[in-house]
């Protein structure tokens, strides 16, 4: 194929796509696209402003949402994680949505900055009830469980998170390269050697 017909090929599935419809199947656009979950916007933004709370930015080094720590979070559920593990991730993403709007009239996101810690800790380290048998409605149907029924899996995405984003940022670009750079190829060594407190050292090199 020669240049000119190359060019305008491009051009003819440039204009093409320009009419072609989004290809969208559901009320949410899947803003980052993974093996087997399929996260919905209000999913991806929720994991985000978490990994924000738990390493936010300071005036020296950017915070874990400015790195894209939350992509790394979703890769290591979608990769690592048996199907199990991944529902009860999924659905304790949901119920602390849930959760807070039951027990704080808003959410998550509306909390002040200063509020969103000690929320967390609080979730934390509430002790888990086992979740109550579903009550069949008179039509057949089960009832929705209220949100704390589902403690035990909302803790659980929030351990899982918070590890995760730690890792994400540890290994991130930033940290490797800037904050505390990682030897690839090992240099010399002196087995007698200073430490300076005031050095940052790469535990991974």
């Amino acid at each position: 194929m020669n240049r000119r017909t190359l060019l305008k090929n491009l051009g003819l599935i440039a204009s093409g796509a320009l009419i072609l419809p989004s290809c969208d199947f559901s009320e949410d656009k899947v803003p980052i696209a993974l093996n087997n979950l399929k996260v919905t916007v209000e999913q991806e933004e929720l994991l985000a402003l978490l990994v924000d709370t738990i390493l936010p930015k300071s005036e020296e080094i950017p915070g874990a949402k400015d790195l894209g720590v939350q992509n790394f979070v979703w890769v290591m559920v979608d990769d690592c994680m048996p199907k199990e593990q991944q529902d009860i991730f999924i659905n304790g993403l949901n119920q602390f949505g849930r959760y807070t709007e039951k027990f704080k009239d808003t959410s998550f996101a509306k909390l002040k900055p200063e509020e969103k810690i000690p929320y967390l800790t609080e979730v934390l380290e509430k002790k888990p009830t086992e979740a109550p048998v579903k009550q069949m409605k008179q039509d057949a149907d089960k009832e929705e469980l209220p949100p704390e029924s589902y403690l035990g899996d909302i803790q659980y995405f929030l351990n899982t998170t918070k590890r995760y984003t730690v890792q994400g940022f540890l290994q991130s670009q930033y940290v490797m390269t800037e904050l505390m750079p990682y030897a690839l190829v090992p240099g010399s060594h002196s087995f007698c050697e200073t430490i300076d407190p005031t050095k940052r050292v790469n535990i991974y090199g």
